[in-house]
């Protein structure tokens, strides 16, 4: 097990706070730590102070190299903020409306899409689809926008601002609406509207030539495999940042600061549909509503606006607390092994005087470590476990099996692979994915015909599941059939 070091603690004890809520705070770290779950920066602010600060692993593991409080992570999605708050600088300068459409700024783009607002992209309620885009090495912004030009006779998703529906694509085309109407790259312009003002000497847009130039955290997939920032795209994530540096900007969120504070709290005005409906989600383990840039939580976490934010092995979260004037940012680099809106929540009920449970352990990353070459061990280990320790390890997550599933794939060990997944399905049956990865392992084994019926078998379960990939998939194993 790879030794764990805790540098850089900081402890601001208030009359406010209870010393006894840094000891849980410190309880809390301390179990996800000794559970192979966190390597991370956290910073927890209260009234404009900052109470707790500790940087605990790694940032580069192949160098030994320790985070520090400069450290830079990858933001992924809490980049979005970013973005739309670019966005609203523009129409404080006059140079647009939130009504302007994609037509009116980039009318070479497909028709079909002319009608979307910038709101409708801030929001999500834009209707574009999630296929503009993947993760090829070096993959960039022109890249995605001629994607975009390649999909003529296409279709949105659904009628714009009538329905919710998350899309990079559409903040990666905001970031380039803010190059074109501001006449400054993405960066430059944030650097010089948001980050130089609010001192954030430590933000900025990932490019080829800050590789190895600058202070960040490199990501890994929690079993020592480098998961890092591997394309070059931004608006959707690209941003690099610190925990102090988000600080400064979650302070900003209160106050005049480059925007008046009345139209500033556009970022966390709910969206609503074309009739006047609120768009409530409940993925991601809450009940939420999205802003500008921002989940506007409304759970028990009422009065809570934020983001999270994940890409390779960084996974991340960065939370306001309008009612009682706190932040908590958390900025991870080791992989999905921390279910974060869990540590999240106990963060919060720390925080408010309430009982609070425990994260989860990943049932992935106890049956990797322990039993990656054993997988008839690993699937008796399972069992063993959830019968004396059903609370304590993430049973009731369908994608921890699949991700071992998926990490036995790309090791090309398939058999071990339809095992694992075979195992998910009899703990979930009555969901499609489970049928779905078994039919990609069926097929990659040459099975196609056991692959047609599973697949098959997703669609029965939720005929509108994954369908254009499970259709491409039945008709590659007819193909290979016929082939035979």
């Amino acid at each position: 097990m790879r030794k764990w070091i805790l540098i850089g603690i900081w402890f601001f004890a208030t009359g406010t706070f209870a010393q006894d809520r840094i000891a849980k705070m410190d309880s809390l770290i301390g179990f996800c730590k000794e559970n192979g779950m966190f390597n991370a920066t956290i910073l927890v602010a209260e009234k404009g102070k900052i109470i707790y600060h500790k940087s605990v692993g790694m940032a580069d593991f192949e160098k030994e190299r320790p985070l520090n409080p400069n450290t830079a992570f990858c933001l992924g999605s809490i980049s979005k903020q970013f973005t739309a708050f670019g966005i609203m600088l523009l129409k404080e300068q006059g140079k647009l409306e939130y009504s302007d459409t994609v037509g009116k700024i980039f009318p070479e783009l497909p028709t079909y899409m002319h009608n979307i607002t910038l709101k409708n992209l801030m929001q999500h309620t834009s209707g574009l689809k999630r296929t503009h885009y993947g993760d090829d090495d070096g993959l960039r912004n022109e890249q995605i926008f001629q994607n975009l030009m390649n999909t003529q006779g296409d279709e949105l998703l659904f009628e714009p601002g009538s329905d919710f529906s998350y899309s990079n694509s559409g903040y990666m085309l905001l970031a380039m609406i803010i190059e074109k109407v501001s006449g400054q790259s993405f960066e430059d312009f944030l650097i010089k509207e948001v980050w130089e003002p609010l001192g954030m000497t430590n933000t900025f847009v990932m490019s080829q030539e800050d590789y190895g130039q600058k202070n960040y955290a490199i990501g890994y997939d929690g079993f020592g495999n480098k998961s890092d920032f591997n394309v070059l795209t931004y608006g959707s994530n690209g941003i690099y940042s610190t925990a102090e540096d988000l600080f400064r900007w979650t302070q900003s969120l209160s106050t005049d600061l480059l925007i008046p504070l009345e139209r500033k709290s556009e970022l966390w005005k709910p969206a609503v549909s074309n009739d006047g409906n609120l768009l409530v989600d409940n993925s991601r383990e809450h009940t939420w509503n999205y802003g500008f840039g921002m989940f506007v939580y409304k759970d028990e976490l009422e009065g809570l606006i934020g983001h999270s934010g994940a890409f390779g092995g960084f996974l991340n979260l960065m939370t306001k607390d309008l009612i009682n004037d706190r932040e908590v940012i958390l900025l991870n680099n080791n992989g999905r092994l921390l279910p974060i809106h869990e540590f999240g929540n106990a963060m919060q009920h720390i925080l408010r005087g309430k009982p609070y449970a425990m994260p989860k352990v990943s049932i992935h990353f106890e049956l990797r470590k322990n039993y990656y070459h054993d997988i008839e061990g690993a699937i008796a280990h399972y069992h063993e476990l959830k019968e004396k320790y059903p609370t304590k390890y993430k049973f009731n997550n369908e994608w921890e099996l699949n991700a071992l599933g998926y990490a036995l794939m790309a090791d090309e060990r398939l058999a071990d692979a339809i095992k694992i997944f075979k195992l998910l399905i009899s703990e979930f049956p009555s969901r499609p994915n489970p049928r779905d990865s078994l039919g990609e392992a069926y097929h990659l084994n040459g099975q196609y015909e056991l692959s047609i019926q599973s697949y098959k078998k997703a669609l029965e379960i939720d005929k509108d599941y994954n369908v254009d990939w499970i259709n491409g998939m039945l008709q590659k194993n007819r193909e290979a059939l016929h082939r035979e």
